[in-house]
């Protein structure tokens, strides 16, 4: 029931969220942040820049340290493989 209302809300004002991930590689470390955009009718409502953890390479592996409990460790995996190419 509350995703047919969030549908129906989205589509009415036609809303749309891009969000992505961002690295940045600072001594030795990747920070990683999430860029989260909200678009209303074709024009940028809001946008928030949050840092979600930290990536680090030990033994010849990567790690993942997260700062926010509530990222998708597979979406930023995803994005940083994709960052690395």
């Amino acid at each position: 029931m509350e995703d047919k209302i969030k549908e129906l809300v989205y589509d009415a004002f036609e809303i749309e969220r891009d969000i992505e991930y961002q690295f940045k590689k600072l001594y030795g470390l990747t920070f990683v942040f999430k860029n989260d955009a909200t678009i209303i009718k074709k024009r940028l409502s809001s946008n928030s820049l949050t840092p979600v953890g930290i990536i680090y390479e030990e033994n010849n592996e990567y790690y993942f340290a997260p700062l926010d409990r509530n990222v998708s460790i597979s979406d930023v995996v995803r994005e940083y493989v994709k960052y690395l190419k």
